[in-house]
């Protein structure tokens, strides 16, 4: 875990976990969604509350915990206005009480991997296929098959976006046949209705 000199150097440069503004823009931010991201209530003593009560006064404080896949650096300090910039997705889930689930494929799920394999990587602080597909070649040495299972997991993540591009493909062909159909009934309507407009005035005369 960071030290409180790690932390004050962190939020003092523009780095890893700063810049509150135009976040979404920044290129050093595009790798955020792979982050674990959990916001959290801490209970902090309050020094001058606890000397003027004569007993430990405690406030309760927003906490941020920000993790790297493959690292055991977990960054975990107040939940200033940038973190909640930052991970505003996270911070509004945390704010009207909903799970602050992680965005992916979870690695349980995923049929390539055995359930040690997934507890190992899990340790490593990898949760998703996406995580491990993104995985930094750092921590090869630390995970056994590491090139063969990162470049599984980008197949797998390849072919599952082809599946889902031809998906959509289906379900536009799909509905353009069903809008065609539609015009088509309605255009027969039409016709039914114009010969019995035309019918009407010969009945009439006979």
């Amino acid at each position: 875990m960071y030290s409180n000199a790690d932390v004050a150097v962190m939020q003092s440069q523009p780095t890893m976990f700063d810049e509150p503004f135009n976040m979404q823009d920044d290129p050093r931010h595009k790798m955020d969604d792979k982050l674990y991201v959990q916001f959290y209530k801490r209970a902090v003593m309050n020094s001058f509350k606890s000397s003027q009560e004569g007993r430990p006064i405690f406030d309760e404080i927003d906490y941020v915990r920000v993790i790297v896949p493959g690292s055991k650096d977990v960054l975990d300090v107040e939940a200033e206005q940038q973190y909640r910039q930052r991970f505003s997705k996270q911070w509004e889930k945390y704010q009207t009480k909903q799970t602050q689930s992680m965005s992916g494929t979870p690695l349980s799920t995923w049929p390539a991997l055995t359930v040690g394999m997934v507890a190992e990587l899990n340790a490593l602080n990898v949760f998703t296929v996406e995580q491990l597909a993104t995985l930094n070649d750092e921590v090869a040495g630390r995970v056994m098959g590491f090139n063969m299972l990162k470049q599984r997991a980008q197949a797998f993540l390849d072919a599952a976006n082809g599946d889902a591009a031809n998906s959509k493909l289906a379900a536009e062909l799909e509905k353009r046949d069903q809008e065609i159909d539609l015009l088509k009934q309605q255009m027969q309507e039409l016709m039914k209705q114009t010969a019995a407009a035309k019918a009407a005035p010969i009945e009439k005369a006979k």
